[in-house]
């Protein structure tokens, strides 16, 4: 190395002085070390990156992130305008305080699943809540002007994020909602009488979705866009509910169909008062697919389902039997003797097509014709009865074959007679 020769005092001393300047500029402690964080707001973007305010607001507050049904376009709102909403003791008093109401697009839709968290006021300082709040302000433009583009690097994810039983950060609302669900302090008693349900039981770790900034992809979820199968999110279900009535889940119609759990319950917002409806009631709920029955149960003759006093699982399990039709007994008859006993028998006089069937003659969902019948007397009767004692002639309205109750004025034990002499269902 080339010695440098140094000759006059003046030398010496600017020498020394720039070596002054520059070890300032890189000792610890030093006023030049910290000279970006010489002003609040430059102080307080750095706090705003170590709470992970950016996650939900996006990069310098600039807004833009997906917040589902939110009044503010389906996006957390940007905080660069914040300023002139909020003095610095209310915007602070919003930021330890939180939010949980976020306003909905559509009033009957599903809560958005962002909201401002109020975690902060145990974790901040004042100190760093009032540069944040200096920085917050720093954000909006001078009038007349457009915000400044953020920069398009985004710093990581804070580790306080990225624990799996931490969701409240971000979706405060959410949580909070769902103290009020009965999966709410329930146990996982196939995983030990200490397991609790908590949000990573059935939407899986979400360390990967915090360190992805919220990425939906690294999560279970379970909405109608969510790339998820209907395997998937069942079996999220049926870890804890795979027992009882969905026993004959696996193979059922609707399993085999494709169907998911959630395309009839809702879960974090249900609709119903029991049973984690996503309609109203339970005939509400099976009318978004069988239609025909919507409208058989509005004819004049049908069973007690408008009135409330029967519904369809009084006769079908929906997780799946082993029974045609998911029907909970054995056999048509089986499930009708449930409520008409007396047409049990054993009779001393058996009516074959009774036996049988009771859908022989009957339409249990609804009909236009008396007792569910499917169609009219004598027209029912002579649909077997065919040549036999009364052919199927026409009749006038006022024959006895056709008056009044019809074949029933005769034959009034048509399901069955003990009567030694009713071998012909007479009186």
């Amino acid at each position: 190395m080339e010695k440098v020769n140094i000759k006059t005092p003046l030398e010496r001393l600017s020498i020394m002085a720039l070596l002054v300047i520059l070890t300032g500029f890189f000792l610890p402690g030093s006023s030049a070390a910290q000279a970006p964080e010489e002003f609040p707001e430059d102080r307080g973007k750095i706090v705003f990156n170590k709470y992970g305010c950016f996650v939900c607001h996006g990069n310098e507050g600039s807004g833009g992130v997906k917040n589902r049904n939110s009044l503010a376009g389906g996006k957390v709102t940007a905080l660069t305008f914040i300023s002139r909403a909020f003095g610095e003791a209310a915007l602070i008093e919003k930021i330890v305080s939180g939010s949980f109401e976020v306003l909905k697009a559509d009033p009957a839709g599903s809560i958005p699943p962002l909201s401002m968290p109020g975690v902060y006021r145990a974790m901040m300082t004042k100190a760093e809540l009032s540069d944040l709040a200096a920085y917050l302000k720093s954000l909006a433009p001078e009038e007349g002007e457009q915000p400044k583009p953020p920069s398009p690097v985004r710093p990581p994810v804070p580790d306080f994020m990225l624990s799996s039983n931490n969701c409240q950060v971000c979706h405060g609302a959410l949580t909070e909602h769902f103290k009020s669900n009965p999966h709410y302090g329930a146990h996982l008693t196939q995983k030990g009488p200490s397991a609790k349900i908590v949000c990573a039981t059935c939407h899986g770790d979400g360390r990967e979705h915090a360190a992805g900034y919220g990425n939906p992809e690294k999560i279970l979820r379970f909405a109608k866009d969510s790339p998820a199968t209907a395997g998937e999110k069942n079996a999220a279900c049926l870890q804890c509910h795979e027992r009882g009535q969905r026993r004959y889940w696996k193979g059922s119609e609707h399993e085999s169909r494709n169907m998911a759990c959630v395309d009839c319950h809702k879960v974090m917002e249900p609709v119903s008062a029991r049973r984690l409806f996503n309609k109203v009631n339970e005939l509400e709920t099976c009318f978004q697919c069988h239609q025909q029955r919507r409208a058989q149960i509005q004819r004049s003759s049908h069973m007690p389902y408008r009135e409330g006093k029967l519904k369809c699982s009084d006769c079908h399990n929906p997780h799946g039997t082993a029974n045609p039709k998911l029907l909970k007994e054995a056999t048509v008859n089986e499930n009708c003797y449930k409520c008409h006993a007396e047409k049990r028998g054993p009779f001393l006089w058996e009516h074959a097509p009774v036996v049988e069937n009771c859908l022989n003659c009957h339409e249990p969902h609804g009909s236009n014709h008396d007792k569910l019948l499917k169609m009219m007397q004598p027209r029912l009767c002579q649909s077997c009865h065919v040549t036999a004692n009364h052919p199927t002639t026409p009749q006038l309205p006022t024959s006895r074959f056709v008056f009044n109750r019809s074949c029933g004025n005769c034959h009034s034990q048509i399901h069955g007679s003990n009567s030694p002499s009713g071998v012909r269902w007479h009186r």
